[in-house]
């Protein structure tokens, strides 16, 4: 049964696997902050809290009752060392976990226009756990190089950084920076996946060195159900549209 047939038949999505995958990450005591228009890590941060995290912190641009007065002083408050973990994307990602959300292409004449930056690149720096995710796999979405650096995790020796790079998250699995130079190296992949279908959706080599890939566990009961339950309802205020399609 290849990987397409598997996934129609099975009792969860990619969205939903995904949601898992990045939770699995969080730990109980974090505070963890979400960004703007980041349904799958605001419901990720949500399903941890509800599950194995209770006494975790969970900031959401967005939510009712934002405790910030804007973007700045939330910034600020990163800058201080307050965030233990925050979630990025990236049009393309890069073998070193760089980051590109200027353009596609020349960026004059670009393929394609992405949303900015926003404060990715702070973010890179001062953050102390990084969690990247894209909810595609693609040759395109992984190229060897990128067209526009937005933020990086290359890391200069003259250069403080208070946190790193934990790994970057898709449907398809986990890739993971490894020694000696850093570079995103494929981990676990998700149940229906194997480590050579991964390679081939990706443009860079996630296999050097590789040893031991693990197979990730899909969603569990108990996950699934506190996220059409009490993850949904908290999601629901901030993502409406969201929560019914992909949690309801």
């Amino acid at each position: 049964m290849n990987a397409r047939t598997e996934a129609a038949s099975r009792a969860y999505t990619d969205e939903q696997f995904l949601i898992c995958s990045l939770a699995r990450q969080l730990r109980d005591g974090e505070t963890i902050a979400v960004g703007n228009l980041s349904m799958i890590p605001a419901a990720a941060a949500l399903l941890a809290q509800a599950t194995h995290a209770p006494r975790s912190t969970v900031y959401m641009l967005g939510q009712p009752g934002w405790p910030f007065d804007g973007t700045k002083e939330f910034f600020d408050f990163m800058q201080r060392g307050g965030v233990d973990v925050f979630f990025l994307s990236g049009g393309q990602i890069d073998r070193y976990g760089g980051i590109n959300l200027q353009a596609i292409g020349d960026y004059r004449r670009p393929k394609a226009r992405l949303p900015g930056g926003a404060g990715s690149a702070v973010v890179a720096f001062v953050c102390k756990r990084v969690l990247l995710f894209k909810t595609d796999h693609t040759v395109k979405g992984f190229p060897e190089r990128l067209d526009m650096t937005t933020s990086t995790f290359a890391q200069a020796e003259d250069v403080w950084r208070r946190g790193r790079l934990d790994g970057v998250f898709t449907p398809l699995g986990t890739l993971r920076p490894t020694p000696p130079d850093g570079a995103l190296r494929l981990t676990e992949t998700a149940p229906d996946w194997a480590p050579e279908q991964v390679q081939a959706r990706t443009g860079f080599d996630v296999r050097a060195g590789a040893d031991g890939i693990a197979r990730a566990g899909p969603p569990t009961p108990a996950e699934l159900e506190a996220l059409r339950s009490a993850v949904f309802e908290r999601l629901l205020p901030v993502y409406p549209v969201f929560a019914r399609s992909a949690l309801g």
